[in-house]
């Protein structure tokens, strides 16, 4: 008999336990939050009402199918070790666990002011905040803000921002004021129905600021491959997606600007010193004396997120050491492959679906069955941590007791 670990349970990891659920192969899905939805729950804005209900129904499908045991609550490499379940001789292990550390923002001193913040507990709060059951950091959304990174996820960064501008303004006035009627509408669209006009709001805005210029921001994908006519039409395609963002949120942009040092006031932080670069082959150079300063009242940092270092598993710098990143293959283990946001960086749906099937793809015929006394021993210690997490092995009445 085959058993395969999976760490974590969001969109790669039910695509690979999917994938080994048709091969009529075991696994064990060990998630850190209650339920296996990830950054569909927590990272993606709450107005994805209907995509999230859809992904929370295929993977709710998968991680109850028989041929899976689920272990909640129950985090790799502080309620278990890596050292503990690498030596009990699974067929193979996947790192499907994504990315939820920010990366660090280059200036670190940045971090010591309060009205700095990073994208996940940021877009956290915005999606949890209005909960009653919400105990969490309260953040406070001021005018005059600044969005540091480039990408969608920086987009919808820059789109919280400036409907909670505007919600601050306008509740008052709308009856049954609703956040994500405006998401789905637009703000100009969603005032005018009211008779308001964003322009009478006062409102300064937010400001994205990218380090390369628009065509390079990862708001579409570019395949490898395609002739130079293609290269060009996807590229006028994220201007274009760009423009219609900006048009439907009012945020603005600044691209080809980079930071290079904060601006500090009577202790509290008021600015960034940026440098203006141009693309020279492909490669960031900066123009001379293009230094200058944003001021700002509010500052958040998009620029990407990272795995949690977990000890045991081998890093390169600040990602996981993968040798082969079709396979996901980690350097210097044995039958243990990443996949997803963990080792993809791409935190979007379609692509961590892509990863997960591709490893599954060049790694199935690679799970070897294991002995009966090492089954017996998997077996022992699922039911182990089932129990400390509380968990009776009933996938939807967990789910409702939510």
């Amino acid at each position: 008999m085959k058993v395969v670990l999976i760490i974590g349970g969001a969109v790669s990891g039910s695509t690979a336990a999917k994938k080994l659920i048709d091969a009529g192969i075991r696994s064990v899905v060990i998630e850190q939050n209650r339920m296996p939805y990830g950054k569909i729950e927590d990272g993606l804005p709450r107005w994805h009402d209907k995509q999230r209900s859809g992904e929370y129904d295929k993977i709710d499908e998968i991680i109850s199918n028989e041929l899976v045991q689920y272990v909640p609550l129950t985090k790799l490499g502080e309620d278990i070790s890596f050292d503990e379940v690498f030596s009990m001789g699974w067929s193979c292990i996947y790192f499907a666990n994504g990315a939820w550390k920010d990366r660090p923002f280059p200036i670190k001193e940045i971090e010591n002011y309060e009205n700095f913040h990073y994208q996940n507990p940021y877009v956290y709060w915005f999606n949890h905040y209005h909960e009653d059951s919400y105990k969490g950091r309260q953040i406070d959304v001021v005018d005059n803000a600044l969005v540091i990174g480039g990408g969608l996820a920086s987009i919808d960064v820059c789109k919280i921002t400036q409907m909670e501008l505007v919600k601050q303004k306008v509740q008052s006035k709308i009856k049954n004021f609703d956040i994500v009627e405006m998401e789905h509408k637009g703000i100009p669209k969603y005032l005018s129905e009211h008779n308001l006009d964003y322009n009478d709001l006062g409102i300064k805005g937010t400001t994205l600021i990218y380090r390369r210029n628009i065509d390079n921001m990862p708001i579409t994908t570019i395949p490898d491959g395609l002739d130079k006519e293609m290269v060009e039409k996807r590229k006028m395609a994220r201007r274009k997606v760009l423009s219609n963002m900006q048009d439907k949120y009012l945020f603005n942009v600044l691209e080809c600007t980079q930071p290079i040092d904060i601006v500090v006031e009577n202790e509290k932080l008021i600015g960034i010193k940026t440098i203006t670069n141009k693309i020279v082959d492909g490669n960031l150079v900066q123009k001379e004396n293009s230094e200058k300063i944003i001021n700002a009242d509010l500052f958040i940092s998009s620029i990407g997120s990272l795995p949690e270092p977990i000890k045991g598993v081998p890093m390169s710098g600040a990602t996981y050491d993968i040798v082969d990143h079709d396979s996901g293959k980690f350097n210097e283990l044995e039958k243990v492959h990443g996949m997803g946001n963990a080792i993809t960086g791409q935190g979007n749906i379609k692509a961590s679906r892509v990863s997960a099937k591709t490893v599954g793809d060049l790694t199935i015929d690679l799970i070897n069955d294991i002995d009966d006394k090492i089954i017996t021993n998997i077996d022992n210690k699922v039911k182990e941590w089932q129990a400390k997490s509380s968990y009776n092995g009933d996938y939807f009445s967990w789910k409702e007791k939510k």
